[in-house]
């Protein structure tokens, strides 16, 4: 196969001839023979289309040997063929043999989809826009590559920070020589990337040459060149230099692997403390500004310009940047046309001036061959009016700041200097003050804390938004999000209206939950996106934003009686911490006079649902009690649940029984009824029904008392059935009998108070997948799933579990179902029946006996004849 006859092909593509690389070296011993086909500089893992090589033997294993690439379309020439194979994330697939007779219609016919622009948007854009996707095209390869990348890069300068340091003799080492020691050798490795990526007045760098690296970097960014100052440290870096030096070829880094490194290794924790720092992660950049694509299509050419505040590494910059470029028409995009252009229309600032330095290297590299000149100020956003001239200015405004309030300290010194926020958080402030300057048309892309969905402090700045912005997209996040940063977020995406009506239109609203970030990261979808109209968050509602997750179980249980209604619900007790009288004694774990047993703390981890808390010695007298509450009402038998989350997931509470009814701490929060039994509050406290409506409507804060009261009641009034299955569950308890006997005893009970809940078997199910994956607390057993997902909208719960006890009975009557089918005499109510009896013997035939399709279509054969020859029996 000629080499000449594939990049004839490629051109007539789309591929330009110069982009076209030939033996392009991606590492230190691999090279890609004979070409790799770019669609667009700079040449990276993100715009590298197509590989071809020449087969040496073994085909598999040639193209995944280049799969740091990043390409996701390979070809390897035969002698009389040619094999085209396409790159994954696991592994390589091939996919067709192509004679060369055939090689000139094999190209034709698949043109517009082996373009270089559609390869690219298929990696870049396709993950959540189905009109870019391709079949071929494997979306989770270029991100896997880029962490790759990252983590090689993040290995290589903690190597080399820690070497120096142990070098220098640096045990402990202050904030300034932290700073030296990161930057010292960042520098050294932005040295590597741009002479391997052949950056004019780079590529002929002696990186041995620590002085003419730095003073090469220093005219790069216009900075001082870092000062050695010492024999011992010149010593120490050059060893450095020499481990930068001989690492792997960093021709294929994209400026989005270099967030990894950001992220890991160049914020100290004394940066991250003091400005909030959190790099926005790329997966997150990607959805937000591809999310945002069409919109800045829609603005003219010359008036599209971005604006990051607070942009640390440039996550949102760099990404805006590829995407002007995209839209560039082709003559407009060349490097020598797109310089001016892109530099006009790039705005950032940001108060560390390390950050940066990373923030000119990442445009930098994404704009090869051009040189530095972009617009990016060191200073301190809250100070000066650029945040509000910056946002009048462009059109595109994209931030993540940072989300914590500001401190004391912080204010008097704003206020010393004039500028004192009008908000106390340092999000909502700097949101308020951008929103209040875009200019019609204008669009944004947010990430902030979701306190401002609902928050007080927000409730200006989202009625702003809601009258006068058209927005696309909330979306709420766990507190997973960033490496370093215990907070839920969300991501807001809009535009300032440029019609009255534009308000009206519909909100995408989704909630990421936890465990399903992987999934998100890789693929972009969720279980819940909804479509609601903006005019929801209206006035009444405080604007607040948030739709609770599962509202549709929930409104269909909105008119069932509340906890409020059945009974009390009271905090316990809570004791001064202060200005005790003298020799006073609160607690303890010993006796001590006047004190009586009660509980003072939860055990999250240890007691089961069926034990009592830790009793603890407690002081009743008025004088050390702050506020009574119900901890001190005794004698009273109750049920007490946690008033702290046990944990993150949805099985969040543990309710216990209090026969005798003992004093509480504010630890607790007490429940007692007139009309429900003790058993049947218990049943319902640890129920899915209330765990999942604490979780949805509280997320990480507390079981607040308030909330606590709203959580719905079912509507009946006879809960023998759900107090004898209590009561035999913990009899077996009493018997230490085998988790496998605990579960079905559980089972039990939660099915009896689903079935007095009685929700639409798909709302049901909607509310018990809630708590996949997360294991249930208090038990005896392993359980992280309640209703299996293949039989989810099919079978109800209470059925679920009654099918599981007896598998024989269960298939009888199935076959019972299935003669009157046949007979044509199957009732409505007994056709829903079969169905969900057939899809448990499928999902029972699959657990219990897995068998070749083959087999399993054998035996539903042989039940199905056996049914009608026997009467149903099985």
């Amino acid at each position: 196969m000629k080499l000449s006859t594939i990049k004839t092909q490629l051109i007539g593509c789309g591929y330009r001839p110069d982009w076209l690389r030939h033996n392009y070296r991606f590492s230190d011993d691999q090279t890609v023979k004979p070409l790799v086909g770019f669609a667009q500089l700079p040449f990276d893992a993100r715009s590298s289309c197509i590989a071809v090589l020449e087969s040496q033997g073994d085909p598999r294993r040639e193209v995944e040997q280049c799969r740091a690439t990043g390409a996701p379309l390979v070809f390897v020439c035969t002698e009389n063929s040619l094999l085209w194979w396409t790159q994954g994330v696991n592994n390589a697939q091939f996919k067709e043999s192509i004679s060369e007779d055939r090689v000139e219609e094999f190209f034709v016919q698949r043109k517009d989809d082996f373009s270089p622009n559609a390869i690219y948007r298929a990696k870049t854009w396709g993950r959540f826009r189905s009109e870019f996707q391709l079949s071929f095209v494997d979306a989770g390869l270029m991100p896997l590559v880029e962490e790759e990348v990252g983590t090689s890069l993040e290995r290589l300068i903690e190597r080399n920070v820690t070497k120096t340091k142990s070098r220098l003799g640096w045990d402990s080492i202050s904030e300034r020589q932290g700073h030296w020691l990161l930057k010292s050798v960042f520098w050294l490795v932005s040295a590597k990337i741009m002479r391997d990526k052949d950056v004019p007045s780079f590529e002929q760098l002696d990186l041995l040459d620590v002085d003419s690296v730095f003073a090469a970097l220093a005219d790069h960014y216009g900075t001082p060149a870092i000062p050695i100052g010492s024999n011992a440290k010149r010593d120490a870096l050059d060893i450095v230099a020499q481990d930068i030096a001989r690492f792997s070829n960093l021709s294929m880094t994209t400026t989005e692997a270099l967030a990894h490194v950001y992220e890991n290794t160049l914020i100290s924790k004394a940066t991250r403390a003091e400005l909030g720092t959190h790099s926005t992660p790329t997966y997150l950049v990607d959805y937000i500004v591809g999310h945002l694509s069409d919109w800045i299509q829609e603005i003219p050419e010359e008036k599209r310009s971005v604006f990051e505040p607070a942009c640390g590494h440039a996550g949102f910059l760099v990404s805006a940047m590829r995407l002007l470029t995209e839209l560039l028409p082709e003559n407009k995009a060349t490097p020598g046309r797109r310089r001016q252009y892109l530099r006009k229309r790039i705005h950032g600032l940001d108060k560390d001036p390390f950050a940066l330095e990373l923030a000119r290297l990442a445009l930098t590299l994404t704009d090869l061959p051009n040189p530095d000149g972009w617009d990016l100020e060191a200073e301190d956003m809250f100070l000066s009016d650029d945040i509000e001239t910056q946002s009048k200015a462009s059109t595109i405004v994209l931030a993540n700041p940072p989300f914590e309030n500001f401190s004391e300290s912080e204010l008097q010194y704003y206020a010393a200097k004039g500028a004192s926020p009008t908000v106390n958080n340092k999000a909502v402030e700097m949101l308020r003050r951008i929103l209040s300057s875009m200019q019609p048309g204008s669009v944004f892309g947010f990430v902030m804390p979701q306190s401002m969905l609902h928050g007080r402090l927000a409730r200006d700045v989202r009625k702003s938004m809601l009258e006068d912005f058209e927005l696309r997209e909330i979306s709420l996040f766990a507190d997973n999000v960033f490496s370093f940063a215990d907070v839920e977020s969300t991501v807001l995406i809009g535009r300032r209206n440029a019609t009255a009506n534009a308000s009206r239109s519909n909100v995408r609203f989704q909630r990421v939950r936890e465990w399903e970030m992987d999934r998100f990261r890789s693929t972009y979808e969720t279980s819940n996106p909804k479509q609601v109209p903006q005019t929801r968050f209206v006035e009444d509602n405080e604007w607040d934003m948030r739709i609770p997750d599962l509202e549709e179980v929930w409104q269909a249980l909105s008119a069932n009686p509340s906890a409020e209604d059945i009974g009390d619900l009271g905090l316990g007790l809570a004791y001064h911490s202060k200005h005790l009288p003298k020799n006073a004694r609160t607690y303890s774990e010993s006796e001590f006079e006047g004190a009586v047993l009660g509980f003072y703390r939860v055990e999250p981890d240890g007691i089961a649902l069926t034990d009592t808390p830790t009793l603890y010695w407690m002081s009743l007298e008025k004088e050390v009690i702050r506020r009574p509450q119900a901890g001190t009402t005794i004698d009273i038998p109750r049920v007490v649940i946690n008033y702290a989350r046990v944990s993150r997931g949805p099985w969040r509470i543990k309710g216990l029984l209090d026969s005798i009814g003992r004093p509480a701490s504010s630890n607790f929060i007490a429940i007692r009824s007139s009309e429900y039994s003790l058993e049947t509050l218990w049943a319902l406290f640890n129920s899915s029904v209330v765990n999942a409506y604490a979780f949805c409507h509280l997320g990480k804060r507390h079981n607040i008392l308030g909330m606590m009261r709203q959580v719905p009641m079912p509507l009946g009034s006879d809960f023998d059935e759900v107090d004898s299955a209590v009561r035999s569950y913990f009899e077996a308890s009493r018997r230490n009998e085998a988790p496998r006997i605990m579960q079905s005893l559980l089972a039990d009970v939660d099915a009896a108070v689903l079935r007095q809940y009685n929700l639409p078997i798909d709302l049901e199910y909607q509310l018990l997948s809630l708590f996949d994956g997360w294991e249930r607390l208090g038990v005896s057993f392993k359980q992280s799933v309640l209703l299996p997902q293949e039989l989810g909208g099919k079978v109800g719960f209470s059925d679920f579990v009654h099918y599981e006890k007896d598998w024989r009975k269960t298939n009888r009557r199935r076959g019972k179902l299935i003669d009157k089918k046949i007979e044509e005499t199957l009732t409505e109510i007994e056709r829903v029946e079969l169905q969900g009896l057939q899809a448990y013997a499928e999902y029972y035939l699959d657990r219990e006996t897995p068998l070749p399709t083959g087999e399993l279509e054998k035996l539903e054969n042989l039940l199905l004849t056996g049914s009608a020859k026997k009467g149903g029996e099985r």
